[in-house]
């Protein structure tokens, strides 16, 4: 749907807030891609065709609030708050689209999409209480989804994807061992 809308050029028209993300810019050196429009384009086209749609809306919506977010604080570039100010936004794009029912995921997806930049764990780190906690939520398995597709389409420094591959071998390993156990 959203290839045709760019083929056709109402993209723009039926997703103005990922539109806006042309020219926001970002720091160079973790998203040599360009600015967050290509960024996002990029992590749209990372999530598999077979996904759940969840996958590809948050993808496709994860930085939407950094159009209104970012600036520049004299040394780099810099959006923070922007999953917050994104997931805001969800309702409305997904009401207006005929998308009501995936709103509320959607939103949680985009709000989250940052998670594991607080989670310091090393090769033989254990989970937190509340890291496990938040591991069990309905979503979280597409929330990763969504987070592999931002740290491909992030081309720089940053070593996002490594660590969140690395929280999806330890989500693949408890959920294992709850079903061994």
């Amino acid at each position: 749907m959203v290839r045709h809308w760019l083929a056709e050029g109402i993209f723009d028209g039926k997703l103005p807030e990922v539109a806006a993300l042309r020219g926001v810019q970002q720091p160079e050196e973790y998203h040599g891609e360009g600015d967050a429009f290509v960024h996002t384009l990029l992590a749209m086209e990372a999530v598999d065709d077979d996904a759940d749609p969840l996958v590809f809306w948050g993808a496709l919506l994860h930085d939407i609030g950094k159009a209104e977010k970012t600036y520049f604080d004299g040394s780099r570039w810099r959006s923070v708050g922007h999953a917050e100010a994104g997931a805001h936004l969800v309702p409305d794009i997904m009401s207006r689209l005929g998308l009501d029912e995936l709103a509320a995921d959607v939103a949680w997806l985009v709000k989250h999409h940052l998670f594991h930049f607080s989670w310091n764990l090393g090769s033989d780190d254990r989970l937190t209480r509340n890291q496990r906690r938040f591991m069990e939520h309905r979503l979280f398995p597409c929330l990763l989804q969504v987070c592999l597709a931002d740290a491909a389409a992030s081309h720089g420094l940053s070593n996002k994807g490594g660590k969140i591959r690395m929280i999806a071998e330890i989500f693949a390993d408890e959920c294992i061992g709850k079903y061994e156990g």
